[in-house]
């Protein structure tokens, strides 16, 4: 995601459907959104302005938060991903807060999901090797006195799904 997603405002549920076009430019951009504008316009059939304008409507009603390089994590040598579990110790709102003002900002997390049920937080981190992984919990969640248990699970192989489906397929 990128760093300006944070200054627009989400969609609320009055905000403005999106018509047939909108959803040509979004799937367009999903399917690459490194596609010049030129091109963007031609695909869906309307002019280069209009594609910009657009876009940019769409950016500033929060629908587009941005746009992303999308790395091989083993070509930068991070090739060892876990998803980790997270309970804390208790839920007050310091707590959670300390938490969640630093473990998501470690430079290993790939993404941090506060979740319900049996567990409050999921990591998805990504190290070297697992020795790197053994360190990175002992180091980041088990000695933290907000963490009351953690379960690690090693991922195989992850298998990205849709970034931005408009519509369920049939």
């Amino acid at each position: 995601m990128s760093t300006n997603a944070k200054n627009i405002r989400p969609m609320s549920a009055h905000a403005e459907p999106l018509d047939a076009i909108d959803e040509r430019l979004l799937a367009a951009l999903v399917e690459d959104a490194r596609i010049s504008n030129k091109q963007l316009a031609e695909l869906v059939g309307i002019a280069p302005s209009t594609a910009l304008m657009r876009t940019r409507a769409l950016s500033e009603r929060g629908i587009i938060q941005g746009f992303e390089a999308k790395l091989s994590l083993s070509a930068i040598g991070r090739s060892v991903q876990a998803l980790i579990a997270v309970r804390l110790r208790a839920h007050d709102r310091e707590q959670i807060d300390r938490f969640t003002s630093r473990v998501p900002k470690l430079p290993a997390v790939l993404s941090t999901f506060h979740t319900s049920g049996s567990v409050d937080y999921l990591l998805h981190i990504a190290v070297a090797t697992t020795e790197d992984l053994r360190d990175w919990v002992l180091d980041n969640l088990a000695t933290d006195p907000v963490v009351g248990h953690t379960e690690t699970t090693l991922v195989f192989e992850h298998m990205p799904g849709n970034h931005g489906p408009l519509h369920e397929q049939d």
